[in-house]
């Protein structure tokens, strides 16, 4: 999709972030081309240091720099404009533009930006202040760009036209920027200025300072914000502002009155904004005019939502056009410099008129907005067009707060990139970025009925486990088969802890394989489903005597972790009992570990201690993580153990993980990857969580190929057959890989206090949880055929549990056509470790059951 931005201020910034925020979210290709005709810009990184930003730097919003203030370490309230361009400037140079995106910045000005909607599938429009109008005075001197008054010469009289933030920007550049300095509030001339200067406008006076010290207005906006939501006439606006300013100030309600009308004409407009400082220094009490600017801005976020893409009240315009100058006017640093500059003589007080006669004659007066305003849609489309879009100046007195700097107010801009790129967005519901799923067949044909869905929560509630054990034997016998590849015996043993249902127990012990335990419950109920005790390994980390005496009695083989442990057991067997020693390898090899015993230990121990009834036939090792250089070296430890031992060692068993891959392209890892270690890349976690023990849920190579190539290595598969060793190995995640999914109904749709959209899910965080820090994999809609499709929406699922951080999963999720309550969330392929191994019953909240599938019955688990 070809995408055209005219203009590079901080809007065009904004728009082109949301855009290759939301091609690396959705895994979009776009081609954005930014017209920036330069000229003329408010935040020239090259203007002078004494032109100040007229509002806190606050409103510099974040960038994909991040803050402004953490960033750049500014400290400042009103920080210098360039210091605003330099940030602005570099959020633009390193900006992160996906791999499969486009990115070209192009300086050339556009006359008429519509004419590009005939090469370009969408064109936005956010051109500033038009640098021509017809009110403007022709032959007078601009302010901008900086460097425009260089030719009024020193001595000379200047007439400007215009008090405003334009107009002390120039007498600043005719003064401080001469080499003058103000120290202890006095102005410090070079000799290079101009003799006098002569401010004109329609009042004759200067815009009111902003306080330093504001009063807190939490109060104002809870008491008067509804007030001004609900207004339907300019005249209810004023009586709400009345009353607002009236809890701020002494003065009487006549003079706040006087105020909102535009009555109050001082009789010295110097005097007044020297009083207007004092005010906004906090040492004198807030008059009518200051608490009239403090409610007004107060109350903005209000008027916005009220007047913004409506039909203008009558009045309002007018009212408004009175109270900017009072509520918007400059920091008091700006006012103390002027006030300086007056009391040395070089600023004369306010007229009103005509210009006098003067040697050089500046306009500070920018342009307006068009009048009438260009009108557009909530997404900033206008009327009938669904490829071109206007945003900022040339809508202002349409949409009200078109702030350059500030992203608060209004949504347009995301709201339009989302429509921009709707049509090439997935389909699917997914999270951010996409991560989907590879699904068995039976998964896909499953969540594809909502009846059967539905069906099993009504009998068994939400959430409920559905499992289905035919692709645990495909998944076994493909590193059975890698094993045979080479000559090696490879033997598959179920690592029981990964999923407790008997379902897998079964199908596992049915097609000859093995199981391995962890715990007395787990050892009792495999045996109970008739797996002999040769066919089962005891890998528990922690053995009671009682799990070891169940052992012993049932001819279970034991890896036995340490040296104390071995002993126990020599003590406890009365019977013949099969052992392999948990084999700990060198850490100048191989990360530390907790399990095992060293190389020297075991040799010390099984030569020297009386094993009685103990048969010593195998050697067990534990790995973490996947390496298959790990196993190799791990594997030649075990070799040079055995070699020494003077016992008859059947086996190796390779204990750990086996690798397998939850999803279906390798792209959109590595784009997860990026998003997740690029903390300046727009948040799409729960409160920007980095997420930063992740499970590598694509990675490659897997089972059998990933046996392979541990076998394919130098010594490994003859080390195995020369000694007439066969190899173990005990599989659990990468056995269950495509077993399951969990289903959870959706319970509500809402938004968290401050607007955040969240999906309230019958379950809780516990039922989809590992170690890992979240399940990464995209979930999928089932929809009740009570649930008509609605607008998209981006928002965090959320569970059952008292806790403000209940969620689900911890990245957004994208639903393109809404979500409702009564339809139905299904986490695909959970079988191996995210349904069992944390889950809790806090709140007194059933445990989830288990159905096995195709049948729909409880698993024999839930029935124990």
């Amino acid at each position: 999709m070809k995408i055209a931005i005219v203009g590079g201020g901080p809007r065009g910034l904004w728009a082109t972030e949301e855009l290759m925020n939301l091609a690396w979210q959705r895994g979009l290709a776009l081609d954005v081309t930014v017209f920036d005709a330069g000229g003329v810009k408010a935040y020239d990184p090259n203007q002078p240091d004494y032109w100040l930003l007229n509002a806190p730097a606050e409103i510099v919003e974040s960038t994909t720099l991040g803050s402004f203030n953490e960033y750049t370490g500014n400290t400042e309230k009103y920080p210098a404009r360039a210091q605003v361009g330099k940030f602005l400037a570099k959020s633009w140079d390193t900006l992160p533009v996906p791999p499969e995106c486009t990115l070209n910045r192009v300086a050339r000005l556009v006359a008429d930006p519509r004419e590009l909607t005939s090469t370009y599938d969408h064109v936005l429009d956010v051109t500033g202040h038009e640098t021509s109008w017809p009110g403007e005075m022709p032959d007078a001197l601009k302010v901008y760009p900086h460097g425009s008054l260089d030719q009024v010469m020193p001595g000379s009289t200047v007439a400007i036209r215009g008090t405003a933030l334009t107009f002390i920007d120039a007498v600043l550049d005719l003064t401080l920027g001469r080499g003058g300095h103000i120290k202890d509030g006095l102005y410090h001339p070079s000799g290079y200025e101009p003799a006098q200067i002569i401010p004109v406008n329609r009042s004759g006076r200067f815009m009111n300072v902003k306080p330093d010290v504001s009063p807190n207005v939490d109060d104002v906006v809870d008491r008067f914000g509804a007030a001004v939501l609900a207004a339907t006439t300019t005249e209810e606006i004023v009586a709400t502002l009345q009353a607002a300013a009236g809890l701020l100030t002494s003065d009487t309600d006549q003079d706040i009155a006087a105020v909102l009308a535009g009555a109050d004409a001082p009789e010295d407009g110097v005097e007044e904004l020297r009083h207007s400082l004092q005010v906004a220094l906090g040492e004198k009490p807030l008059d009518a005019r200051a608490a009239v600017g403090v409610v007004f801005r107060a109350l903005y976020p209000q008027l916005v939502e009220l007047i913004s893409f409506h039909e203008p009240l009558p009045g309002f315009r007018e009212l408004a056009r009175i109270l900017e100058p009072v509520a918007f006017g400059p920091p008091s640093l700006s006012a103390q410099r002027v006030l300086a500059l007056i009391d040395a003589g070089f600023i004369a007080s306010p007229m009103t008129g005509d210009l006098p006669e003067a040697d050089v004659t500046i306009d500070a007066v920018q342009a307006p907005p068009p009048n009438p305003p260009v009108r557009t849609d909530r997404d900033g489309f206008l009327p009938g067009c669904d490829n071109f879009a206007v945003i900022g100046r040339a809508t202002e007195l349409w949409v009200l707060g078109n702030d350059t700097l500030s992203r608060a107010y209004h949504d347009v801009i995301p709201r339009w990139a989302r429509r921009v790129v709707a049509g090439i967005s997935p389909a699917r519901v997914h999270g951010i970025p996409p991560m989907q799923a590879r699904l068995e067949p039976w998964a896909s044909e499953f969540v594809g009925s909502f009846a059967e869905a539905d069906d099993l929560i009504t009998r068994y509630g939400s959430p409920v486990n559905v499992l289905h054990s035919e692709p645990m034997l495909r998944n076994a016998q493909e590193l059975v088969d890698a094993g045979t590849q080479h000559g090696v015996d490879v033997r598959v043993f179920f690592a029981r802890k990964a999923n407790k249902a008997l379902t897998f127990v079964d199908a596992i012990h049915q097609a000859g394989h093995g199981v391995d335990v962890a715990s007395f419950r787990e050892l009792e109920q495999v045996l109970g489903r008739g797996v002999p005790g040769e066919n089962i390994i005891l890998s528990a980390a922690i053995k009671s005597e009682q799990l070891l005496r169940l052992a012993v009695e049932r001819g279970v083989t034991i890896s036995v972790d340490n040296v104390t442990e071995l002993r126990r057991i020599t003590t406890l067997a009365d019977r013949p009992v099969r052992v392999a020693p948990r084999l700990a390898p060198n850490p100048n090899r191989l990360p530390p570990t907790r399990f095992g015993e060293r190389t020297t230990t075991w040799i010390d121990a099984l030569t020297s201690i009386d094993l009685g009834h103990v048969q010593v036939t195998g050697v067990h090792v534990h790995l973490h993580g996947y390496s298959a250089a790990d196993r190799v070296t791990a594997l030649r430890e075990a070799f040079a153990l055995i070699d020494v031992l003077p016992h008859d060692i059947e086996f190796i068993d390779l204990g750990g993980g086996v690798p397998m891959s939850y999803l279906a392209d390798a792209g959109e890892w590595d784009r997860f990857q990026t998003l997740r270690t690029t903390q300046h890349i727009a948040p799409f976690t729960w409160k920007n969580d980095p997420l930063a023990t992740i499970y590598p849920y694509w990675q490659t190579p897997t089972r059998g190929e990933w046996l392979d190539n541990i076998l394919s290595a130098e010594g490994i598969a003859s080390g195995l057959t020369e000694r007439g060793l066969r190899l173990h190995v005990e599989p659990g995640r990468s056995l269950l890989d495509g077993c399951g999914l969990i289903l959870a109904q959706v319970e509500f749709v809402k938004t968290r206090s401050d607007g955040l959209p969240l999906v309230g899910l019958a379950m809780n965080r516990t039922q989809c949880r590992t170690t890992s820090d979240d399940y990464t994999v995209d979930p999928l809609l089932i929809r009740s055929p009570n649930s008509a499709p609605g607008p998209e929406i981006e928002a965090f699922l959320v569970g059952a549990y008292c806790i403000e951080d209940e969620i689900i999963l911890r990245r957004r999720i994208r639903f393109p056509e809404g979500v409702s309550p009564g339809d139905i969330v299904a986490i695909p392929n959970t079988a191996g470790y995210f349904m069992h191994i944390l889950e809790s019953a806090s709140h007194q909240i059933p445990l989830a059951k288990n159905v096995v599938w195709p049948n729909g019955t409880l698993d024999a688990i839930d029935e124990a």
